[in-house]
């Protein structure tokens, strides 16, 4: 960040010539504060603040603008830089004006910025996918999951989206909610109120979850997990199963779904007692003659079970890669992501829903139609 507040740095301040004194003065300060402000965001996650504080609000839209702003402003040194080596000669302004760059790439990120935060303003966007699973019993045909990822109750996350949320979910009447990791960033005695409306969800077959990678970044894991369990009517999947049957008094396996989960993977670099990815443990007791459902936070998870595990998966749900979230990361996110966003079908015959998340990480800015709550409703597969 440091390399990127020197680019903006110089490239902003000499939009007003030197003889502007006062104005070129009120630029600096103002630069100044959105720069700091920048660099300020990742204390909100360790301390408390009021739910939505304007501050830290305030400081993430500053970012958001920043990650912008640096990208475009190196990628445009980077560009004058080539010109000026390929074709010296050239004097045309849309090829080497710094002035007229540096405004465009100013332009660009206000507006990219202003359209991501009117996402994550509004509303989530339901995403209806039917899913054909081979083996599935006909009584479960129509069984409706709601997915839901990367809730990031936080700095800028706060009660009142929970609680809209909560409600579009309801409106769903979903058979069954899972919620596949990063519900939180922070710490518990912070954040556990602003997420208690969770426990207004009231599928019939229950509320599922299994942690992401932020629930292993501030507080204690297992403080986390015994809330969710304990206040939230959450059933937390660590490396373990539940067999859910369409009917609850009948005997007949061929009549259920093996709903598994795992820590994510993110453990098998932390090394903390009790928390680690296994996905042998958590499907190793789903029977064989019924369709095996996993929840894994990260699609990087999905991959490596596949290739490792001989236990037929039907469908893996998971979340994490925000569908890019951002346009200046985007490609960055679909380089390092297997799978990006939506339904995969594997050569190994198992399907792979990756959701985009229901909110985001860090700036409260997200590309169009990315917030999303998604419904799956499960249909037999027909023999082909």
């Amino acid at each position: 960040m440091l390399i990127g507040s020197t680019v903006i740095w110089r490239r902003i301040i000499p939009l007003v010539s030197k003889e502007k004194t006062m104005i070129r003065d009120l630029l600096k300060l103002c630069l100044v504060i959105f720069i700091v402000a920048s660099h300020s965001v990742w204390i909100f996650f360790y301390i408390y603040l009021p739910d939505e504080s304007w501050i830290s609000m305030f400081c993430f839209i500053c970012l958001a603008l920043y990650a912008h702003l640096a990208v475009f402003l190196v990628i445009c040194t980077l560009f004058e830089r080539s010109i000026d080596f390929i074709f010296p000669q050239v004097t045309s302004v849309i090829l080497k004006s710094r002035t007229f760059h540096t405004l465009i790439s100013l332009g660009a990120a206000i507006l990219l910025v202003t359209s991501g935060l009117s996402v994550t303003r509004s509303s989530p966007t339901v995403q209806s996918q039917d899913v054909y699973i081979s083996g599935l019993s006909p009584k479960f045909d129509g069984f409706s999951i709601v997915l839901i990822t990367d809730i990031h109750i936080g700095p800028t996350v706060g009660k009142n989206r929970v609680e809209q949320i909560v409600r579009l979910t309801n409106d769903l009447n979903p058979d069954m909610v899972a919620l596949v990791g990063d519900l939180v960033d922070g710490f518990v005695n912070h954040l556990g109120s602003r997420s208690l409306p969770l426990a207004q969800l009231h599928p019939k077959y229950g509320v599922f979850a299994v942690t992401g990678n932020h629930e292993y970044m501030y507080d204690e894991t297992d403080k986390w997990i015994e809330f969710f369990q304990k206040n939230l009517n959450i059933t937390v999947l660590r490396n373990d199963n539940r067999i859910i049957r369409k009917n609850r008094s009948t005997d007949l396996e061929t009549d259920a779904l093996c709903l598994a989960g795992v820590d994510d993977i993110f453990t098998e670099r932390l090394y903390i007692e009790g928390h680690r990815m296994d996905a042998k443990k958590a499907l190793e007791t789903c029977p064989e003659n019924i369709p095996t459902i996993l929840l894994a936070h990260q699609p990087n998870a999905a991959k490596k079970i596949l290739a490792t595990t001989e236990k037929k998966i039907s469908l893996i749900l998971s979340g994490h890669t925000h569908g890019g979230q951002m346009y200046p990361l985007y490609f960055l996110v679909y380089l390092s992501s297997p799978f990006l966003h939506g339904l995969y079908s594997t050569p190994a015959g198992t399907q792979v829903y990756v959701s985009s998340g229901v909110n985001y990480w860090g700036p409260p800015i997200k590309m169009l139609n990315l917030c999303e709550v998604v419904l799956l409703r499960l249909h037999p597969a027909v023999p082909t």
